[in-house]
């Protein structure tokens, strides 16, 4: 072996030796090739090429572990100039593994090759007896030999090495075993070398776990609603560590309630002792707290009110409409429409509720048709009167021995009048001056009236009458009974005790109206008239005619048996009769018995009709709009208390 070493050091001068005189030999060609360049300025070079030199031989031998030293190289161009320093080597050398191994040397597309073989040899070939060098096979794991991994986790080996001597063996490891990370339980991976007739095993353990957490998130609600939400956040596993909320605030504890005011996604992370990170992620979507967009109409037709609601909500949905007139509560329905057979009394409203108990409330717009189309007289009738007002609408014909007065009102509720004396039971006045103290004291000059004689008396016994007797002129009145003008109740029945057999008016919902009165000779009679009295009051009726025995009742001959006016008896008669909402008839003219009138309202299709005051009483009065003067039709023979009329 030590022979060896002193070879390769020769072998090592030598190729010293041979470097520095192939250096030299190139710096003399390279000198004299630029003079002749030089000198011979006539020559041409066609091409300037590359070419590589090895020193040393292109094949060489070197024993396991003995170091190899690089014999030399250069590169040179046909210009003489060296480009040694563009060579670039490719060297897999390995000295202390037998091989043969090429070390490639290139410039540009230009290559040149060494080739290298590595032996091993157990003798030296010196003759003499080799000295004999063992190594142990060492071989050992890198990290842990046990590994603890999650379940479901990814083992990643954490490797190993192996050597002998200073070769790497780590290539020659066989390992074998399997590992199922989606069961929980021990597994064993087995590492094996062999070399050189030595043979070493070594084990790791893998260890799988379950420590995962799981989060649970239960709200208090997933209905629609417009409060907060309230999660209770849970979490179930072993290795806990840490409870983080959405707003970032760590829990130590596996349990938290967490307060959500907004819909949207919000997440909740939990972390085992291993550092390891869980979630879960919920999304909230049922907190609704802005209100429904509302808008209403009422339309009013002559024989029902419609209602139509055009209503939206932003998330939730609409639940329900609850509709008023004024403060009493008509409808709670699931429909945005809704219908009922009167006129409101007052403002229509709605409320509109969404599924999150949201409402928004809201009043109606109206829209007015409930007038109907007015009753214009036959082409067979004489017409002596006719206007047409957009309120009102009056048509007076001729008959042999009476008149029949056509009044058609928008708004008969309020367009019904009456007017009473100034000195009311004291000074009786004749209809037609009535009627034009009405005129000017309600600034109707410029309007369309159509007046006549409103109420009738009748005294038949008293209770007391020790405080009517004292005035002569009280028995021209309605005084013992209820009046009730312009909405206004102008005397009671409350200690007043006469009969006056019938009251009439026209009722909050456009109809005629007819209240049976009766005699009072007691204390518990005359209550009984107080509880009457206050009915009428409860109807809304705004003006009340006395003398107003019913003739036609639902479209049909009254049933009521009364001896005012007689059945057959044909006097001066006076009555009224309401064909439907907003048109209604006057009869007014003598000769005629109260079957006549019966018979008349049947005709017209009234559908409630009754008498007024007769005889001498009866009076009928047109003004046409902007005139001024009053017409008198008929009557105006008798000094009374009260006058009723239509106006615009």
């Amino acid at each position: 072996m030590k022979e060896n070493r002193l070879l390769n050091f020769f072998r090592y001068k030598r190729n010293i030796i041979i470097s520095l005189v192939a250096i030299v030999l190139i710096l003399i060609f390279s000198a004299f090739f630029l003079f002749f360049k030089n000198d011979n300025t006539n020559s041409i070079v066609t091409e300037n090429e590359l070419q590589i030199v090895l020193f040393g031989s292109s094949k060489m031998t070197l024993e396991v572990g003995e170091e190899y030293i690089e014999p030399g190289y250069y590169a040179i161009d046909t210009l003489g100039q060296l480009k040694t320093d563009l060579i670039v080597v490719e060297n897999n050398l390995d000295i202390n593994k037998p091989g043969t191994y090429v070390i490639k040397y290139q410039i540009a597309n230009i290559f040149k090759e060494r080739i290298v073989e590595v032996v091993s040899t157990d003798e030296e070939t010196t003759g003499e007896e080799a000295e004999e060098e063992t190594f142990d096979l060492d071989f050992s794991l890198i990290g842990d030999d046990v590994v603890t991994i999650p379940l479901n986790g990814n083992y990643q080996e954490l490797g190993y090495k192996a050597s002998y001597g200073n070769l790497d063996l780590t290539d020659a490891v066989e390992v074998s075993g399997q590992i199922d990370t989606s069961l929980v339980g021990e597994y064993k991976l087995t590492y094996k070398i062999s070399y050189n007739n030595i043979q070493k095993e070594l084990t790791r353990t893998i260890v799988v776990v379950d420590d995962s957490l799981v989060i649970t998130v239960s709200l208090s609600t997933t209905s629609y609603t417009n409060e907060t939400i309230v999660a209770s956040v849970s979490v179930i596993g072993d290795n806990f560590l840490a409870l983080v909320l959405p707003n970032k605030i760590v829990k130590n504890e596996k349990t938290a309630t967490y307060s959500i005011t907004n819909n949207g996604t919000y997440t909740f992370l939990a972390y085992n002792q291993n550092g390891d990170i869980f979630q879960k992620v919920i999304t909230v979507n049922n907190i609704d707290k802005i209100t429904p967009k509302v808008s209403c109409t009422a339309t009013i037709n002559p024989n029902n009110t419609a209602i139509k609601v055009v209503a939206s909500d932003n998330l939730s949905g609409i639940k329900n409409y609850v509709y008023q007139d004024g403060t009493i509560t008509i409808a709670n329905s699931n429909n945005s429409s809704f219908s009922y057979n009167k006129k409101p009394n007052d403002i229509i409203s709605v409320t509109v509720y969404d599924k999150a108990s949201n409402f928004k409330k809201i009043t109606c717009q109206v829209i007015d048709n409930s007038a109907l189309d007015p009753i214009i007289p036959g082409s067979s009738e004489t017409v002596i009167k006719k206007s047409e007002t957009n309120t009102l609408k009056v048509y007076i014909t001729k008959k042999s021995s009476y008149y029949i007065t056509r009044v058609w009102a928008k708004d008969p509720y309020n367009q019904l009048k009456k007017y009473d004396s100034p000195d009311y039971g004291f000074v009786l006045y004749r209809p037609k001056k009535l009627l034009e103290m009405a005129i000017n004291a309600n600034n109707l000059g410029n309007k369309l009236v159509v007046g006549f004689n409103a109420s009738g008396f009748y005294l038949e016994d008293t209770y007391d009458a020790s405080s009517v007797s004292k005035y002569s002129k009280y028995n021209k009145t309605s005084v013992g009974t209820l009046v009730i003008t312009n909405g206004k109740v102008i005397r009671n029945v409350y200690d007043k005790a006469y009969k006056t057999w019938f009251i009439t008016g026209i009722d909050s919902n456009n109809t005629l109206r007819i209240f049976t009165d009766s005699k009072a000779s007691t204390q518990a009679e005359i209550n009984a008239k107080r509880t009457w009295a206050n009915e009428v009051i409860a109807s809304g009726i705004k003006n009340t005619f006395t003398f107003a025995s019913p003739l036609v009742v639902n479209g049909v001959k009254s049933n009521i048996t009364t001896s005012m006016p007689s059945i057959s008896s044909k006097v001066n008669r006076q009555a009224i009769c309401q064909v439907n909402t907003n048109n209604f008839v006057l009869i007014t003219g003598s000769d005629l018995s109260r079957n006549d009138l019966i018979n008349i309202m049947l005709d017209l299709n009234c559908q409630t009709g009754t008498n007024l005051d007769g005889g001498g009483s009866i009076a009928l009065f047109y003004k046409d709009k902007s005139a001024t003067t009053i017409q008198t039709i008929i009557g105006n023979s008798r000094s009374l208390t009260e006058v009723g009329y239509f106006t615009e």
